[in-house]
């Protein structure tokens, strides 16, 4: 299945096709997307100078993730499935590259729709560019911002995660890192790809526990193993130049600051005209929900250790789906509130803040969470500081990635007398 027949499949309702219109590449993107993010719209739209069909916000609601890419008709099962499908690597099924893609004579990137999307981005970026490298016998697949610097050269961040391993390793070796660069692939390879299982579980093994008509086929020059069909296949190299990437708005909608990283050079572009290219807008919906969707499956997982029962989870998309989270729980102790806290530190490290309320305070509603915190916040004895800990770059206040985390227990003490603190209403 591709990204094109799972669009198909979306209600009609639900998807605005923009694409009479041809968008520039600066700027009017990102103003039809936002618009039509709010709503949770799916928008197709074409940008100038390039024959692709794009779009974007394909995954911006949990129901249709929920729905058609996890098969789920809860949340519950939604975080099993996916954790189930992260367990155990399944073998590929081949299909020859020629079958999808078509080979550019001449490399051009700027016939690809790189797209700039805020006013102060370094350029122009892809945004759902699945990377794909191999050293020996591991193979990595994960998501990088790419940025746009010639006909033939882009750059991209890279964090020191297993890409970057991959890259120190040929760099020891003294060689360049060979790199198969794809868009438009199907949405389960990129939910996978956003993942971070240990070194050694190549993402895309995975995507046949969800999506069991699936292939890859093997790139021509360097004999890649990436997802099939996609919209644009980019092979090259990663060298050793360094060169500045950035700015970019990250998930907290703040611009992140300039790196030098690594120099990419493309050596051939493989195209199929009939897939669609995915472009995901920066802080928008669907950005927040594939950063965090993980995170959150974990953290249920974590937290479901500790105490009876877990009811939601909710990276707070206010603080980035990334620094905040908010967990409903049932216990059966005062101190359960704390164990859960600890648990979601220890699930996703990035956390800066963690609030734990009772079953009947609704995690999707920003009026219910602040009702809770002044009702149920008892000062000292609601708050857990841990001084110093490990938390996200993407902090303006923790650019070590160190800062002091907090955790609230908004949970009505046990020996207290409910009914004083339900919120009334006449259902």
């Amino acid at each position: 299945m591709s990204l094109r027949e799972f669009i198909e499949v979306i209600p009609r309702d639900e998807v605005i096709d923009l694409r009479d219109v041809m968008l520039d590449a600066e700027l009017e993107p990102s103003r039809v997307l936002l618009k039509y993010d709010r709503d949770e719209k799916v928008v197709l739209f074409k940008v100038k100078n390039s024959d692709l069909n794009c779009v974007g916000n394909v995954l911006n609601s949990r129901r249709r993730l929920y729905r058609y890419v996890l098969s789920a008709e809860n949340e519950d099962e939604a975080y099993r499935r996916f954790l189930e499908s992260t367990r155990e690597q399944s073998k590929l099924k081949e299909r020859a590259f020629e079958e999808f893609f078509t080979h550019l004579k001449e490399v051009d990137l700027y016939a690809v729709p790189f797209i700039k999307f805020f006013p102060k981005d370094g350029g122009r970026y892809l945004t759902s560019s699945i990377f794909i490298s191999c050293l020996d016998e591991i193979c990595n697949a994960s998501i990088h911002r790419t940025m746009l610097l010639s006909k033939n050269c882009a750059v991209a961040r890279i964090v020191p995660r297993h890409l970057r391993y991959i890259y120190d390793r040929y760099r020891e070796r003294g060689r360049d890192t060979p790199i198969a660069i794809v868009v438009g692939a199907h949405p389960s390879a990129l939910l996978l790809a956003a993942t971070s299982p240990p070194l050694g579980v190549f993402e895309i093994s995975l995507v046949p526990n969800l999506l069991p008509n699936f292939f890859i086929a093997y790139t021509p020059k360097y004999g890649l193993p990436i997802p099939a069909p996609a919209a644009v296949v980019m092979e090259g190299r990663i060298t050793g130049e360094l060169v500045d990437e950035g700015p970019f708005v990250d998930l907290l909608n703040l611009y992140d600051s300039v790196r030098r990283e690594p120099m990419i050079v493309i050596e051939a572009i493989y195209i199929n005209t009939d897939e669609y290219f995915h472009t995901i807008f920066p802080s928008g919906k669907e950005h927040k929900l594939l950063q965090s969707f993980s995170r959150e499956a974990l953290i249920w997982e974590y937290v479901g250790r500790v105490v009876p029962r877990v009811h939601r989870v909710r990276l707070l998309e206010a603080a980035g789906s990334w620094l905040h989270a908010v967990i409903s729980i049932e216990k059966n102790s005062d101190g359960d509130a704390k164990n859960a806290i600890l648990a979601a530190f220890s699930a996703h490290p990035s956390l800066k803040m963690v609030t734990v309320v009772d079953p009947d305070i609704d995690v999707d509603s920003e009026y219910m969470i602040e009702w809770a915190f002044a009702t149920r916040f008892r000062g000292r004895d609601s708050i857990l500081v841990i001084e110093k800990t490990r938390c996200s770059t993407l902090d303006p206040v923790s650019p070590d990635g160190v800062c002091d985390k907090v955790g609230f227990d908004l949970t009505i003490p046990m020996a207290s007398n409910k009914e004083k603190f339900l919120y009334a209403s006449l259902g």
